[in-house]
């Protein structure tokens, strides 16, 4: 498999600066694959030498090595959706390295020690809208760049929606004020509370000398159900829900609590709501149980749901509401669902379709119709638009424009730029994101074409070509011990449910440690171990003992 990356690890340079931990030079020669976490991780983070840097105790290396392209380790390891551990070769002789779990341990170790002011070698100013993953990565990439970075950012707090909506239990707001404090400490000036087209525009940002813009400000949301009893007290919008409680504006629930939708965002508020009170918690979707690399099932990852089934949530798949009812015409007190099946030809219906397009049709017959009891629903379907509300130009530039296709800002999703010279737009304003580290995964892009612009060169992707090393069970020599996955530690559900504390603990160093020896090192060693059955003695003294 060839994987194309947009990062060369394998430079005479590099070899220089970053060293193999457990190697000497003899070994730089053969490596001329890329390991399939690496391949994995949208941010192509050098997986294998942060993990053997812990593996060693070298803990400022591995918090080093991964800030090198992840400049949010905390977050992302707290709250990443980890692609690389779906890569891992060790998967084939038993478990995938805890890759995200190392690397909170590693930010958690490195947190201690600021980086000095990256140099500022050039004269232009870059505006970044929006102090979210992918705005905070381009401004990162871009003032390491020697670029002077300011952010932009319209909450009272930067880190976008991990600051303002994941619940502290998912992702303290410790972590989120580590990697913050981290990028300010590198240069980055970030100012809050101003919102664009209300306290600033484009052109008064070109006023004050910024010769790049990127916006990064989010998605737009649909806080509403559009379904019958919508409007009825006891009816929660998931967003400001979450928000209030982040604020630590939190309502006292009781009874029974409905939440409505299949993604992160309803799993975090399934189980907020137990721990404000409530004495059963269900989350029904449209999607079915199931793969969720599958698009007609539940596209929250399969660690959420027994997170969230660990503290009490009862999952209740392929439903779709059709009304929620009132006894007295004013409060909430039951929902009416239908049930649905995926869509196969000659089955007449109404069709739905799951937030990745797959169509689902109403079942047929007295069992089709599901009601249940709820004191509370928290709707959380659909909260970001599948069609993003591109802004009008008009309205980012302070200057007068017409309406429609014209007037609204075009993104080229290959390198973020726009019809609007010096203008670049990522994340939910480009109509792109997704998870956080893809979000993150365009900022870095983004921030290559500025610095292209500036430069006044051709905006093109920078890409290269690396095959990737992978592992066939065949080739797993019968020596090779086998060991089992270090398991992150955490509150038993019971105590988790009366805390807004985090329920992971995070790694102990002897467990960091062992978890790490159990990495194969792949881009170093399996050309000798899987290819050549040799192995070396201080490969050996990792993988054997």
């Amino acid at each position: 498999m060839v994987v194309s990356t947009t990062l060369n690890y394998y430079s005479l340079a590099r070899r220089r600066v970053v060293p193999a931990y457990i190697h000497v030079e003899r070994c730089w020669p053969k490596v001329d694959k890329l390991s399939p976490c690496e391949a994995g991780c949208p941010l192509y983070v050098d997986v294998p030498n942060f993990v053997q840097a812990i593996a060693m105790g070298d803990f400022q290396k591995a918090n080093a090595v991964v800030r090198e392209k992840n400049p949010l380790p905390s977050i992302c390891g707290h709250v990443c959706w980890h692609p690389c551990e779906d890569e891992c070769n060790r998967d084939v002789l038993d478990k995938p390295i805890a890759i995200q779990w190392l690397e909170r341990f590693a930010a958690e170790k490195g947190n201690t020690t600021k980086p000095l002011p990256a140099a500022r070698t050039k004269e232009d100013k870059v505006a970044v809208i929006g102090s979210g993953p992918a705005g905070l990565t381009a401004a990162s990439d871009l003032v390491k760049k020697g670029y002077g970075v300011t952010v932009f950012e319209a909450s009272s707090i930067p880190g976008g929606i991990p600051a303002t909506v994941i619940p502290n239990f998912m992702l303290p707001g410790e972590a989120i004020r580590a990697d913050i404090s981290y990028l300010e400490a590198l240069g980055i000036k970030i100012h809050t509370n101003l919102r664009v087209g209300k306290d600033f525009t484009l052109a008064s940002l070109r006023q004050q000398g910024f010769k790049a813009t990127l916006i990064a400000c989010g998605a737009e949301r649909n806080e509403g159900a559009k379904i019958p009893g919508a409007n009825l007290a006891g009816v929660l919008p998931v967003m400001t829900f979450l928000q209030d409680v982040k604020m630590d504006r939190r309502p006292i629930l009781s009874g029974k609590v409905w939440a409505i939708g299949g993604d992160s965002i309803a799993i975090a508020a399934a189980r907020t709501a137990l721990r404000l009170g409530a004495s059963e918690v269900h989350l029904a979707c449209l999607e079915a149980r199931g793969d969720r690399s599958q698009p007609g099932n539940i596209p929250a990852p399969a660690w959420e749901l027994e997170a969230a089934e660990r503290e009490g949530v009862q999952i209740e798949p392929s439903l779709v509401p059709q009304e929620f009812t009132s006894k007295t015409g004013s409060k909430i007190n039951g929902i009416n669902f239908k049930r649905v099946m995926p869509l196969t030809p000659g089955v007449k219906g109404k069709i739905y379709r799951t937030v990745r397009g797959f169509p689902l049709v109403e079942m047929d017959g007295p069992d089709s119709v599901y009601s249940v009891k709820a004191d509370i629903v928290i709707y959380a379907a659909s909260v970001f638009q599948a069609k993003r509300h591109i802004p009008e130009l008009g309205d980012l530039l302070g200057t007068p424009g017409g309406k429609g296709k014209d007037a609204a800002l075009q993104v080229n999703k290959d390198t973020f730029e726009t019809n609007v010279p010096g203008v670049f737009a990522v994340g939910d304003r480009s109509g792109t994101g997704s998870h956080i580290v893809e979000a993150m995964a365009e900022g870095r892009t983004a921030a290559v074409s500025i610095d292209q612009y500036l430069s006044s060169q051709y905006i093109i992707p920078l890409k290269e070509s690396r095959v990737e090393l992978t592992i066939k069970p065949e080739q797993v020599p019968a020596y090779l011990t086998r060991k089992p996955r270090w398991e992150m530690p955490r509150l038993l559900p019971a105590e988790s449910v009366k805390t807004f504390e985090g329920v992971e603990l995070g790694y102990k160093e002897w467990q960091a440690m062992e978890e790490a020896r159990r990495c194969l090192n792949c881009r170093m060693c399996a050309n000798c171990i899987f290819e050549r059955g040799h192995i070396c003695k201080e490969t050996g003294r990792r993988l054997l003992v």
